[in-house]
């Protein structure tokens, strides 16, 4: 049998339940979701930037190195300042964080394309200051946080890769 005579096969890229919520907007399960996961992938990046800092200094002084000894507070005003910067390249760019990518989400401004920097940025601050205003989605009839609402934005499923 030559190649040409082998039966055809489409191979679906996404599956048929998922397919079927392509452009809706984004629950609270998987908004809280693409959270956690944004807030590990800060956290990761944090405890990288604390590692590069301790080799640093272990390489300038060997002989007198000690681990950096940071404050709690330190460390929580980092992850939250990467964090806030992550989600603002994130939605500025792609309309997608780390963990919004994963969940298949998308961030959109109200023209339906990613929102602006400057929205981008408000929204992330808000979202990285008041985290507990995501689960609003839940009760909203539309599944707006409450940052939707101020900076109006929606999140939706979006799986498609963008560049």
């Amino acid at each position: 049998m030559s190649v040409a005579d082998r039966p055809r096969h489409s191979v679906r890229a996404l599956p048929i339940e998922a397919a079927e919520r392509q452009g809706m907007r984004a629950g609270v399960v998987s908004r809280a979701l693409a959270m956690v996961v944004d807030a590990a992938y800060s956290a990761a990046l944090v405890g990288l930037g604390y590692g590069l800092w301790a080799a640093a200094r272990l390489l300038r002084k060997p002989r007198e190195f000690a681990w950096p000894q940071l404050s709690y507070v330190t460390l929580v005003t980092a992850a939250l300042i990467v964090a806030a910067i992550v989600l603002t390249i994130s939605w500025a760019g792609t309309g997608s964080s780390p963990g919004g990518r994963l969940m298949g989400l998308r961030v959109l401004g109200p023209d339906g394309s990613p929102p602006r920097i400057g929205r981008s940025l408000l929204r992330a601050i808000a979202c990285v200051a008041f985290p507990i205003g995501l689960f609003w989605s839940a009760l909203s009839g539309r599944n707006a946080s409450l940052q939707d609402l101020v900076f109006r934005t929606s999140v939706t499923y979006d799986w498609h890769q963008r560049a």
